[in-house]
């Protein structure tokens, strides 16, 4: 949630005009620009860790690693459909579903040379649902009760509770058992030197760039393009201005850039529909405990100004944590739609009255909530200053301040924060759940830190994370919605799109997915750069 995990924010696919050295500068005679075979993205992140269990490679899409099972685009804006990788088949469920296997291809091999086999995915699976390796993912995972292998390739996943959603805990990246598991993860050389199935290879790391060359042996064909350098360009407008000027091939840029390059007929703009979202948490602050104070706050932001203003037009509007991209578990009468009128009245009846200044006070107390952002990121930048600038017409103060995780995420119990998430996306219980339940245990310290909600609606939740029925499993989240609906959690914004620009070739790309939170220059027209065609 705090930011797109690093597995997906660095790569960056350097190319075109680019010395076999992986110097962005350089040229080189011997490059096909219609067909190029060598490319350099641009990112703004660098501390990328590769380890499975620090989430990279979380949702299938990576070039070193792969899951079980791996995404395929269906319509623009919707779930994706899963289909086999590693495995053979799709899993089959026993009758409750609370018990899956996983038949696996024969004959792969890892990028070290040694054989995978169901030791690898159980050594992996066992790493990520377990917090005492130091797992980054392990609230995601905890459904795993246990993982066996009773043979060299077979899986069988013991759950915790029925689940009849369980392909999008598939995509999960393996890698060798005798690697994954040594130490903590994040004292783990998988974090450096990456070993997976996948269709490139780390091959070196060097200042700002990191090179990947193709496997080719790889069990799914080898990639036509043959090196990935990924490189870093922490300045966002730099990143478009030098794919512009064909130094780089790519970049994922801020959505508000990219009319600053869209004139330019050398360069394709290019937006995938996110499920990735934009919030404003809710803390257990003295100004947002009461309901009627955080449903008033929910009320008065304008969704669609943020999204015409700080998003340039890329994202959509949201009023709930279950949006429509869930189908029938969408409840569209349960969300917040504009009405400053109603959100005035229940701040009054909250007692926070209007001064005459026109600031809204409470036993003597101005209403001031201090929210933070990433200092490094200006789209979450740009949101929350629209965000307090809407919020001071209702006569309370949200102050934004820049900071760096570091520092935000030990006052998440006193300060807003303007949030990421949708790490998660393609199923509606891993999406929604932990920010809708009081918190526990295996809460992530960025869900729900006010820990609203009620017994009632903890008890719906669990009714439909464990009901196998699809209809009634629909109705009860419908059911959780209404509830949410009287004691928010967190203040929805947005999904956001995420743009990204690129200097044109001929090659035919795979469509463009819905994108999770996760992203960066190894999605969008990149993410299955293995599979482009002639």
């Amino acid at each position: 949630m705090r930011r797109a995990l690093p597995v997906l924010t660095l790569l960056a696919l350097t190319g075109l005009g680019v010395s076999a050295c992986g110097d962005p500068g350089a040229t080189s005679a011997a490059v096909d620009k219609q067909h190029p075979t060598r490319l350099v993205l641009a990112d703004g992140e660098s501390d990328v860790n590769y380890h499975p269990a620090t989430g990279y490679g979380q949702a299938g899409v990576s070039p070193v690693y792969d899951g079980l099972l791996r995404l395929a685009p269906t319509q623009p804006g919707r779930i994706p459909d899963f289909k086999p990788a590693l495995a053979q088949d799709l899993p089959q469920a026993n009758a409750d579903a609370s018990q899956w296997t996983v038949k696996l291809k024969e004959g792969i091999k890892f990028s070290d040379g040694t054989d995978f086999d169901a030791n690898d995915v159980k050594a992996s699976y066992d790493v990520a649902k377990d917090p005492e390796t130091g797992s980054e993912v392990a609230a995601v995972y905890n459904v795993i009760k246990d993982v066996q292998a009773p043979d060299s390739h077979t899986v069988v996943f013991t759950l915790q509770y029925p689940l009849s959603q369980f392909n999008s805990y598939l995509t999960y990246a393996i890698a060798p058992s005798e690697r994954v598991a040594q130490g903590k993860v994040t004292e783990n050389e998988l974090n450096q030197q990456p070993v997976g199935t996948g269709a490139y290879e780390l091959v070196e790391k060097r200042g700002d760039e990191t090179i990947f060359k193709a496997n080719e042996s790889y069990w799914d064909g080898a990639a036509p393009v043959k090196e990935l350098v990924i490189t870093t360009a922490a300045d966002d407008t730099s990143r478009a201005q030098r794919v512009a000027a064909q130094e780089f091939d790519g970049a994922v840029i801020p959505s508000a850039l990219a009319k600053s390059v869209a004139g330019n007929k050398n360069v394709r703009v290019d937006a995938a529909k996110g499920a990735d979202w934009r919030a404003v948490s809710l803390p257990g602050t003295p100004e947002l405990q009461d309901p009627k104070v955080r449903q008033a706050l929910n009320l008065a932001v304008d969704r669609q100004a943020v999204v015409d203003g700080p998003l340039a037009g890329y994202g959509t509007p949201l009023g709930t944590l279950i949006s429509d991209i869930y189908g029938d578990a969408h409840d569209p009468s349960a969300v917040f739609n504009l009405d400053t009128a109603k959100a005035e009245r229940l701040l009054d009846e909250a007692g926070w009255a209007k001064g005459t200044n026109g600031i809204r006070h409470k036993d003597g107390k101005p209403f001031h909530v201090v929210l933070y952002y990433h200092g490094s990121d200006t789209g979450r930048r740009d949101v929350a200053i629209e965000f307090a600038g809407q919020m001071k017409k209702l006569g309370i103060e949200f102050e934004p301040k820049a900071g760096t995780w570091d520092e935000i995420t030990p006052k998440m119990n006193e300060a807003a924060v303007l949030l990421g998430g949708g790490d998660t996306p393609y199923d509606v219980d891993m999406m929604a759940y932990s920010n809708m339940h009081t918190r526990t245990e295996a809460t992530s310290e960025y869900a729900n830190p006010g820990n609203y909600g009620s017994p009632e609606l903890d008890d719906v939740l669990q009714q439909a994370r464990t009901e196998i029925d699809t209809t009634k499993r629909n109705e009860l989240w419908r059911k959780a919605q209404q509830l949410w609906l009287e004691n928010p959690s967190v203040l929805m914004l947005a999904h956001v799109d995420h743009v990204y620009v690129s200097q044109v070739n001929e090659w035919h790309k795979p469509d463009l997915l819905l994108e999770p939170h996760i992203h960066g220059a190894t999605w969008g027209p990149w993410w299955r750069v293995a599979e482009w065609t002639s």
